[in-house]
């Protein structure tokens, strides 16, 4: 089979300003990439209901995604248990199904209540 031939690399026919300037712009970039990760609020709960052996946290979450700009995403419920000695989690959605969310705004009135002047 035929090698392929390497085409040459378009900063050949740069000049040493020009890749100076380059490196330049690539450090300032890549700083300024970082500066805003490390500003980005880390995923939070935002209210957490237990019902049953179960609990419910409505919480926002970061994708992974190296080029992604809107997160954290969310917020969403998620279930959490104990299973064999191992805490499991699955997404539940944007709502809260209709039992636990009954039983988490009882809660939150009551604890308005409580904290009433």
């Amino acid at each position: 089979m035929p090698r392929k031939k390497k085409l040459p690399s378009p900063l050949t026919n740069l000049s040493e300003k020009e890749i100076r300037q380059l490196r330049a712009i690539d450090e300032r970039l890549h700083r300024v990439v970082q500066e805003r990760r490390a500003s980005m609020p880390r995923p939070a709960v935002h209210a957490e209901q237990s019902f049953g052996s179960i609990t419910f946290r409505y919480e926002t979450v970061r994708c992974g995604k190296a080029n992604c700009t809107r997160c954290p995403h969310g917020p969403y419920w998620y279930a959490y248990w104990k299973e064999g000695g191992r805490t499991r989690s699955r997404y539940v959605g944007r709502v809260l199904p209709e039992q636990a969310r009954a039983v988490y705004e009882a809660k939150q009135r009551a604890k308005l209540e409580r904290n009433k002047p």
